[in-house]
């Protein structure tokens, strides 16, 4: 799901949610972040409970990905590095 969640297969998301145990981690969140992919952070946040680390914002930064990153501002509560502003 981890793997998923960073290329933004929400398709894949929603069917391991259903139909596996294994889950995932905070990566996945984080690696969206990076990614950009809003819609899979969001499915994230509401259907599940890992989370994600600081480095969901820093990521998002990093990569330019302001939505995601104000996104996850107004929403997690885990907040960011002060690499997120570099």
């Amino acid at each position: 799901m981890d793997s998923a969640a960073e290329h933004g297969h929400l398709t894949t998301i929603e069917w391991l949610h259903h139909n596996r145990f294994e889950g995932c981690t905070t990566a996945a969140i984080d690696s969206a972040a990076a990614s950009g992919h809003l819609h899979a952070l969001k499915w994230l946040h509401h259907h599940r409970e890992e989370g994600c680390s600081e480095l969901s914002m820093d990521n998002a930064a990093g990569g330019g990905h302001f939505e995601a990153l104000c996104w996850l501002q107004r929403r997690r509560h885990e907040g960011a590095t002060p690499n997120a502003m570099d």
